[in-house]
């Protein structure tokens, strides 16, 4: 039997579905039996995550304003003469 415990980011159900059917897949190609193979998620909401003191959720939101500037500035219209 296995019991894999994973760590992630809270998710749409189709994508955990997909996690879960990954992983066991990984372990059943490497000899273990389907129906002893148990996956764990433990979902983290991202605000309660962080790293280097920031949460994920500042830092995704500070990735996405650098983003919205970046095409803001690529939207300037040059000054031609």
């Amino acid at each position: 039997m296995a019991i894999v415990r994973v760590e992630i980011a809270k998710r749409p159900q189709e994508q955990r579905d997909a996690i879960i059917a990954g992983i066991t897949e990984v372990l059943v190609q490497n000899g273990a039996k389907r129906e002893g193979v148990q996956v764990l998620l433990y979902e983290l909401e991202m605000t309660c995550w962080g790293r280097g003191g920031v949460t994920f959720d500042q830092i995704k939101k500070q990735q996405e304003a650098e983003v919205a500037a970046q095409t803001k500035a690529k939207k300037k219209p040059s000054k031609r003469k």
